[in-house]
């Protein structure tokens, strides 16, 4: 994440030049109930385009809206945008021949082995005709799915869960659900929920208008049948546990996206880096040499030259209490500073796709 955040991609250089990642594990479901886990992408078909820390600076002195204005003036012109959904698909189970967790969700899935696929396309043909109502009040949740679609047994999706209704209905209201631009396009709504503030409908369709409970022998609304199966997915046993993610592998993906980065997106990354990590006491400069170093030796060796720290200020520190080192790790700590380039020959990240340098003039 660091890597990428601190990187070009961090700052596309515009809405229409901007991917898009699930960073939560979902499920598919079949009506048979077989289960897959799924994570999303979305690709530009305009490509992807990312400003450097100086390019970004120079044009937010003089506009702050500009990514929303170029937006507007595409969709006015007729230029519509258009980005590709692209899904990858893994078998729902522990799978242990992978050097890290699934569903972690500091990890990318290696699209060499589960590509992405496309299934749908999204297309931006107008703006809004009020913006208040068709944008702001929009709502969105991880736990408003649509029949197929299922969590994961991934933690971090289960506390959005529980969290994210809530967070809408203090922002939006109790019954933002009735809004139109959060009621599903296709499909009655009908959720027995009455009263509270700004509530504007009320359920009908049972022979009971007056009972907003189920089950009664008075009539009223009851619950449609569920299209998912109550038991489904591979069988699972253990005992719950408040743990850390086991196999974490925390260098790996970083070093791997390093070096797939273009030269320019390199030179910014280390730049922006030396500039944040500049203004920390040396400690902490020190630690983040080192864990550079574990990523890839080009970066850490960069960035420690940019901060005055090279491989023997840090040989001599250890491993963070509680943090998991591979092998791997281990044979570059003990070389630290000395160590090969990874091999990416042939590897496939959608997250290091051709990047455009976006140039600004003035």
């Amino acid at each position: 994440m660091l890597v990428n955040l601190f990187s070009p991609r961090g700052i596309p250089a515009d809405y229409r030049h901007m991917q898009g990642f699930g960073v939560n594990t979902y499920k598919w479901v079949t009506t048979d109930g077989h289960t897959v886990l799924v994570k999303y992408h979305w690709m530009p078909a305009q490509g992807v385009s990312s400003l450097t820390e100086d390019a970004a600076a120079r044009i937010q002195a003089r506009d702050l809206g500009h990514a929303t204005r170029d937006l507007y003036d595409a969709i006015e012109r007729g230029d519509h945008p258009q980005w590709e959904l692209l899904v990858q698909m893994m078998s729902d189970d522990e799978h242990p021949e992978l050097d890290f967790d699934p569903l972690d969700d500091t990890k990318t899935w290696p699209e060499n082995d589960f590509p992405a696929r496309p299934v749908g396309r999204l297309v931006l043909n107008r703006m809004p005709d009020n913006f208040f109502a068709e944008n702001e009040q929009i709502a969105f949740g991880t736990g408003v799915l649509v029949d197929g679609l299922d969590f994961s047994d991934d933690k971090m999706l289960v506390g959005r869960t529980f969290s994210y209704s809530d967070t809408q209905r203090f922002r939006v209201g109790p019954n933002y659900l009735q809004l139109p631009v959060n009621t599903a396009r296709n499909a009655r709504i009908a959720t027995n929920q009455r009263d509270g503030q700004m509530a504007f409908h009320v359920d009908t369709g049972g022979e009971n208008p007056h009972v907003n409970y189920e089950p009664s022998a008075l009539g009223g609304l009851s619950e449609a049948a569920e299209p998912n199966h109550d038991e489904q997915g591979p069988p699972i046993s253990g005992r719950l546990t408040r743990a850390r993610i086991p196999r974490t592998n925390d260098y790996l993906q970083a070093g791997q996206r390093y070096l797939l980065m273009q030269p320019w997106e390199r030179d910014d990354l280390v730049h922006n880096l030396v500039g944040a990590l500049s203004q920390c006491e040396r400690h902490t400069q020190e630690r983040m040499v080192w864990h550079l170093l574990l990523v890839e030796d080009d970066l850490g060796l960069r960035v420690g030259e940019g901060l005055g720290i090279g491989p023997d200020d840090v040989r001599h520190l250890q491993p963070l209490p509680g943090q998991n080192l591979t092998a791997t790790d281990h044979d570059r700590l003990a070389n630290i500073g000395k160590n090969p380039p990874r091999n990416v020959q042939g590897l496939t990240m959608t997250h290091c796709v051709p990047n455009q340098r976006a140039e600004v003039a003035g």
